[in-house]
């Protein structure tokens, strides 16, 4: 489609973008872009009254590069698939967002998920290009710590996972609630649920705690590749045990573990250990 010249802040819906012309007039494509690529128009989100409205932004993806544009500027940033190091996916009633994480910088991009498939169908085709890389060799029969997903959960792994990605280890805590007293008065205290998922291809962490707020409503998922991880251990604070995954990049992923769960979740701790350290001895030889 074309566009004539137009403000798309007043765009409320993201579009797909598969050619020059489906551009809005108001953002400037990079000449080094090439013929061939796909991509997606995110609009202005609508803020509250206090609070200020995020730019629209263009996404598009070709040649294994990622490249974010902003409205009416020729500067835009510019990702390589290899280094990408963690995908976020934000899904929590209307509020989505799409995070990234690469070698030397970070980028969080919202949008409104009113129009959730189309934004869906540009992940799965970044994910499919940034996942497409090496991974671990799938075995018969995949392993499963804890408990089976309760439905939130089973609905983002079959968002998540490709047909032809196969799982190969999977730890689930479910959600939690439980009653306190407080000066006389119950008080229910929720905790998040989260899923950890070893597949071929990557380390999938879904949770529905968005920083230190456990949702009911939604889910947050981030996908890191196998190449990218480099220790995964439960480990004993003050605030109690947790998982720590850790990445070549110096970030940890945290996961707070209940007594309950503590087995289940060092069991696959260690499975993961050494699925990354067989990973890791074959690129050494590889190299040699």
């Amino acid at each position: 489609m074309s566009w004539r010249e137009s403000d798309s802040r007043d765009y409320i819906i993201p579009f797909s973008i598969l050619r020059k012309s489906d551009l809005p007039s108001d953002f400037t494509l990079p000449p080094e872009v090439p013929r061939e690529f796909t991509g997606i128009f995110l609009p202005q989100e609508r803020a509250s009254f206090a609070a200020r409205s995020p730019t629209p932004y263009v996404i598009l993806l070709a040649d294994d590069t990622i490249r974010i544009l902003t409205q009416r500027s020729t500067e835009h940033t510019t990702i390589s698939l290899a280094r990408l190091q963690v995908l976020e996916c934000g899904r929590i009633l209307l509020r989505g967002w799409i995070g990234l994480q690469w070698e030397g910088g970070s980028q969080t991009v919202r949008y409104n998920r009113r129009s959730a498939p189309t934004v869906e169908r540009f992940l799965s085709k970044l994910k499919a290009s940034w996942l497409k890389r090496g991974g671990l060799s799938a075995h018969p029969h995949s392993q499963t710590f804890g408990p089976e997903p309760t439905l939130k959960f089973y609905h983002t792994v079959s968002t998540e996972i490709f047909a032809d990605e196969a799982p190969l280890l999977q730890f689930f805590q479910p959600p939690a609630c439980t009653t306190r007293r407080r000066f006389g008065l119950r008080r229910e205290v929720r905790k998040a649920g989260d899923l950890l998922m070893l597949s071929d291809r990557r380390l999938l962490w879904i949770t529905d705690r968005r920083q230190t707020t456990p949702e009911q409503y939604g889910t947050v998922a981030q996908s890191t590749v196998v190449g990218m991880l480099k220790e995964v251990r439960v480990n004993e604070s003050q605030s109690g045990p947790a998982m720590e995954i850790g990445l070549r990049s110096g970030t940890v992923w945290r996961v707070p573990v209940a007594e309950a769960w503590q087995d289940a979740a060092k069991a696959f701790a260690g499975k993961v250990g050494c699925a990354v350290q067989a990973w890791n001895g074959s690129v050494e030889a590889g190299r040699r």
